[in-house]
């Protein structure tokens, strides 16, 4: 790799020395490698594009680089120092080998679909946000129900009563989705998921969508709602604001060493508890 950003969480005590050594490790095999904390990635991508983007953190900090990586192409390679890690593909141990693999072109990328919001209000588009897990319309700190009219493509399909409205891509189905009671999606698949957060006497049941449908989300009620993408606080909306969501033209592009179907390894060790061990009489 001639050019490659190492992007760290702050907030992470053993994140910048390591970026640091992974920087060091990347010029001495020939490289050029620029470090910066995950706030300021989007400056060091714009001024230098490069051809991989090794982050430091959770799946919280590859959410935050993702979108800008993914309207530059560029492949990301998570290293784990969170909690979860769905999206990340080494631990902090096994960093040197995996990155050898990748510098002798022993990888594959992996390609994921993002979707596209737009908040409109009064007819006119008001902002424009991407994202790579899921757009959530809900109450916010309000601890009261919103009431949200759901079209798909066009067509009036319900009001929902409920705590919010959880719309996500197959990587965000393992995420908010799945604690919300979704089904979980192959990352591969090509589908828009919506999922109701706590309805009350309303939708109850989450659908899964064609990639190319649009769902249209607006605020019916009195009681105000709040935007969230991939977890972070876009917009407050009233009564008649429209959130139209679908699929992105952009994909978050991944780096990957593992076998295709690390996933269902992946789903099994982080989200099934381990089965104890039955002794053979034999």
């Amino acid at each position: 790799m001639k050019q490659v950003i190492v992007t760290y969480n702050p907030r992470i005590a053993r994140a910048l020395p390591l970026a640091g050594e992974i920087a060091a490790w990347i010029e001495l095999n020939g490289g050029r490698a620029q470090v910066c904390p995950i706030t300021d990635f989007p400056l060091h991508l714009c001024q230098t594009p490069a051809e991989l983007l090794v982050t430091l953190g959770g799946d919280g900090s590859i959410l935050r680089v993702a979108r800008v990586a993914a309207t530059c192409g560029t492949p990301i390679l998570g290293i784990n120092l969170g909690r979860v890690g769905f999206l990340t593909e080494v631990g902090p141990d096994g960093w040197q080998k995996v990155l050898t693999q990748i510098c002798n072109g022993e990888f594959w990328i992996e390609e994921r679909m993002m979707l596209r919001a737009t908040v409109s209000r009064g007819g006119t588009p008001t902002r424009y946000a991407e994202a790579l897990n899921d757009v959530v319309v809900g109450r916010g700190a309000r601890a009261r129900v919103v009431h949200l009219t759901i079209s798909i493509d066009g067509g009036y399909l319900t009001t929902c009563v409920a705590d919010g409205l959880i719309i996500a891509t197959p990587t965000g189905s393992t995420a908010y989705a799945l604690a919300a009671g979704g089904p979980v999606l192959s990352p591969q698949s090509r589908n828009i998921l919506v999922v109701p957060i706590a309805p009350h006497l309303s939708m109850a049941h989450s659908l899964v969508l064609a990639e190319g449908a649009t769902v249209q989300l607006t605020v019916a009620g009195r009681r105000p709602a709040v935007l969230t993408v991939d977890g972070e606080v876009q917009e407050r909306l009233g009564k008649g604001d429209e959130v139209i969501i679908e699929a992105s033209q952009h994909v978050a592009r991944f780096a990957r060493v593992q076998e295709r179907n690390y996933f269902y390894k992946t789903l099994a060790e982080r989200l099934m508890p381990k089965q104890p061990q039955v002794k053979s009489d034999e």
